[in-house]
């Protein structure tokens, strides 16, 4: 693709204008403004003056030695971006074009009615997450790599220097990234667009690629139409798929949910699949949808465990059991409480949250019971396993009611409320 012209874009700030016009027309810019247009030095000329924009251009010099903008405007629809590209694509011109949002930037080079490069600031559109995405490079290895990169360094080709892919492999990955950028910024609802002009002195640099406008456009609206009818029921790559158990199979499956089912277990995401299969999120959604459709699986939401937190409330919460166990264990009542609580866990329907149950001391592993929330089905497990120990906790100190003088069970109630109050999930 050719060099980047210096293209930006400066989300609008309510109430916060960067340029003002007085009444005499006299304008001048605000101090943040001043600072972003002091990249762009020169004489400029009053292009088009309409209700809600103006827009300027560079004055003086010959056509092919200033930057020349042929289209641009607001992204108002999420079909903005498709029209304009299908006019570019009709009218097979050369340029590049920036699509804005307040989120990310994406530029798109076209010529001969090909998308020819891509570039973009979105994390999600690097090369290193395609990769990884596809499978081809785990997350720790991804990060060993980006960490011993230099400054002159690129990553497809540290890729290839370590024999994690070859050369066709990253040709091939450049080409999905620059699918997926393209793609990407024709999702894009609000911002704004600029379709420029090359300037002679723009060359080409990176891989050359030539992937079709027309062939991109109709996948990109296949995409956009199948994704609403299957975010309908799969509201997310997050979700996980789960068999269902002895369901007929249909007469015939696609390899990529055949493929899906081989992985399934109810504790991938769907997000972890498309990285197993390496058929990518939406190819991964869709044979997600068809095995739905076919009542072969059923979806749970994937189990968002923070194993910190979880170790952190199980020390918290011991250290209170610890204290009620030893005033127990002083009146001699620490069997009794024991089996009283192992019976309230079993009939109060927390069993799985807790494990193997609690040890002689009234603690429980946060291993174990990290290990156990991951298969329980709740939309917040960490959530319900802090109101499982603040109940248990709470049971527990009414079970030593039967055993405490008066004087003590008071003096531990007020102990083990208070430092109960203060353990919260931050």
């Amino acid at each position: 693709m050719p060099r980047a012209s210096p293209l930006h874009y400066y989300p609008a700030v309510v109430d916060e204008p960067d340029l003002v016009i007085e009444p005499n027309g006299v304008a001048r810019s605000v101090a943040a403004s001043a600072t972003a247009l002091s990249a762009y030095p020169g004489s400029y000329r009053l292009a088009v003056a309409a209700p809600g924009m103006l827009l300027f251009g560079e004055a003086g010099g010959a056509a092919g030695t200033r930057a020349r903008v042929l289209m641009a405007g607001e992204i108002v629809t999420r079909m903005t971006i498709m029209e304009v590209i299908n006019v570019i694509a009709t009218a097979n011109w050369r340029g590049t074009m920036l699509v804005a949002t307040p989120d990310w930037e994406r530029r798109l080079f076209f010529d001969q009615g090909a998308l020819k490069g891509a570039s973009s600031s979105a994390v999600d559109d690097r090369l290193g997450e395609v990769v990884f995405r596809s499978g081809a490079i785990s997350r720790r290895d991804l990060e060993r790599v980006v960490a011993d990169l230099s400054p002159n360094d690129r990553f497809g080709e540290a890729l290839v220097a370590r024999g994690i892919i070859d050369q066709a492999q990253l040709f091939q990955f450049l080409q999905k990234q620059c699918v997926e950028i393209f793609h990407g910024a024709l999702l894009a609802g609000e911002g704004h667009y600029v379709f420029q002009l090359p300037m002679d002195s723009d060359e080409p640099v990176g891989a050359q690629m030539h992937i079709p406008i027309h062939g991109l456009l109709m996948e990109g609206v296949q995409r956009i139409d199948e994704m609403a009818l299957f975010r309908e029921r799969v509201p997310s790559n997050q979700m996980c798929p789960v068999p269902v158990p002895d369901a007929p199979a249909p007469k015939k499956l696609d390899e990529t949910a055949e493929a899906l089912l081989r992985h399934c277990d109810g504790h991938r995401s769907i997000e972890d699949l498309a990285r197993i299969t390496g058929h990518g999120e939406f190819a991964t959604t869709k044979a997600v949808y068809h095995l739905l459709q076919a009542k072969m699986v059923t979806l749970r939401r994937a189990a968002n465990i923070d194993t910190d937190t979880v170790a952190r409330l199980v020390a918290a919460f011991n250290e209170v059991m610890q204290d009620i166990f030893i005033a127990v264990a002083t009146y001699g009542g620490v069997a009794q409480t024991r089996a009283t609580l192992d019976a309230w866990i079993e009939g109060s329907g927390y069993g799985p949250f807790f494990g193997q149950g609690m040890d002689d001391f009234g603690c429980v592993d946060a291993a174990l019971i990290t290990k156990a929330l991951i298969a329980v089905e709740h939309e917040s497990p960490v959530e319900a396993l802090h109101q499982a120990l603040h109940e248990l906790a709470a049971f527990a100190l009414f079970s030593a009611t039967t055993t405490l003088p008066r004087d003590q069970e008071l003096t531990l109630a007020r102990d083990v409320n208070r430092r109960l109050k203060q353990i919260r999930i931050e």
